[in-house]
């Protein structure tokens, strides 16, 4: 009786996990329509956006169709298996529809190449990927450079923007250029920048009310959402004081990192609703200096821990040397230290890492565009922002596959991440 209990389980088991996988089936192939050209990138969306509804039905009507068979059994055996499956049977559909993103994210990865995912863990500027000095439209271009490298993302700066016409039909066409969906992003702080088509609003400074950075930040991912762009570079959660760093006055929330936290976290909540993927900027900070993990702790990394406990999706790991943290001089976007250890075991953070700009000189005075790719997945980054050269730094992570230097599992595990924050930001929209 027992061995006939637990086989209509695994049956129960199998039913709930078939039909599934059907569904899962389903958003593969529309996917691979996606990449032929039969559907645009909202149409991808848009059966992203239900897919939790589908799988919640889905786990329903297994139950129910699984009961009605079971009821048709001995009735004092299925008395036994009843209880049973109330337990067992609801442990199993929580672990099968407790979360369906894992389910999409896993059949997309399955179907991708290598070469595919090392791409992926690209975002660079249209003209890095093009070679052209200005992009203001996506055409042939682009269309071709980004089907040769389907790229993670593109980021967009202030010369790429003409008007909001121009600008919003530019992202739309790159999308639906790209086989896969990528970050389209931007840097769009508060403040009096009228980049982007943007109101000037307050300085962060200015800002000391959690109220005030919702409508600052509200205004702007409003209308960056409106544009097609789903990442803001921003905010900066750093903190300065008055005569520190001449380069981040007015872009932070102050000096005093216990008042400033909730500033940015506000910030960050605010975007992420908007579906605009927040990027905290830039950890571990640019004045830590010789500071212990301790000292950290009880000052810069305040801001840092309310953000990911309250779910910050994004964020940037600087140049800066936190020598009293790693003991060596290694830029905290190449340690394994600061971004392993320090941001992912310490404080939690289980979102996507982005490198600072991998083109600047705190990097290429010391490291290839190749060296500096490998080291920075190998300390543990998602994201590679901007190398100097993108072709020599793909190149370089394809041959530290090759030579084992880079497994391929920990190039999934990165896309794994980035793609819980793409198709999270739609699921979101339900």
């Amino acid at each position: 009786m027992k061995n006939e209990a637990t086989n209509r389980e695994k049956r129960r088991r199998r039913r709930i996990r078939n039909q599934i996988l059907a569904y899962i089936t389903l958003i593969v192939i529309i996917v691979l329509a996606v990449a032929a050209g039969y559907l645009g990138i909202k149409g991808i969306m848009g059966y992203v956006k239900g897919y939790n509804d589908k799988v919640n039905r889905v786990i329903e009507e297994a139950e129910s169709s699984v009961a009605a068979e079971l009821a048709g059994e001995n009735d004092a055996d299925y008395e036994q298996d009843a209880s049973t499956d109330s337990s067992a049977g609801g442990d199993a559909s929580a672990s099968i529809g407790e979360d369906p993103l894992d389910e999409l994210i896993e059949s997309l990865i399955n179907d991708m190449t290598t070469e595919e995912m090392v791409a992926g863990m690209f975002m660079v500027s249209l003209e890095a990927l093009t070679g052209v000095a200005t992009v203001v439209q996506a055409g042939d271009g682009t269309k071709t450079a980004i089907t040769q490298k389907p790229v993670g993302g593109i980021l967009y700066s202030a010369k790429n923007f003409k008007s909001a016409e121009q600008f919003t039909e530019m992202i739309t066409n790159t999308k639906g250029f790209s086989k896969y969906p990528i970050f389209t992003a931007v840097k769009a702080e508060c403040g009096d920048s009228t980049d982007f088509g943007m109101d000037p609003s307050g300085k962060a400074s200015e800002l000391t009310d959690t109220d005030s950075v919702k409508t600052a930040y509200g205004a702007i991912a409003a209308k960056l959402a409106s544009y097609g762009v789903n990442m803001n570079m921003a905010p900066v959660a750093e903190i300065v004081a008055e005569d520190g760093d001449a380069s981040l006055q007015g872009r932070t929330f102050g000096s005093d990192a216990t008042a400033a936290a909730p500033l940015v976290n506000a910030a960050v909540q605010t975007m992420q609703e908007a579906e605009v993927s927040a990027v905290l900027q830039k950890f571990p900070g640019t004045s830590v200096g010789t500071k212990t993990l301790e000292e950290l702790k009880n000052s810069e990394f305040l801001v840092y821990d309310m953000a990911i406990k309250n779910g910050a999706e994004c964020i940037m790991v600087s140049h800066t040397k936190a020598s009293g943290v790693t003991g060596d001089d290694t830029p905290a976007s190449l340690s394994s230290v600061m971004i392993s250890d320090v941001l992912r075991n310490t404080l939690g953070f289980n979102g996507v890492v982005i490198t600072d700009y991998l083109n600047d000189s705190a990097i290429t005075g010391s490291y290839s565009s190749a060296d500096a790719a490998v080291a920075a997945i190998q300390a543990g980054a998602d994201v590679l922002l901007e190398p100097a050269d993108y072709q020599e730094a793909y190149e370089g992570v394809l041959n530290a596959i090759a030579d084992g230097t880079i497994t391929e599992e920990r190039i999934r595990e990165s896309i794994y991440r980035i793609y819980r924050v793409k198709y999270q930001n739609a699921l979101n929209e339900n």
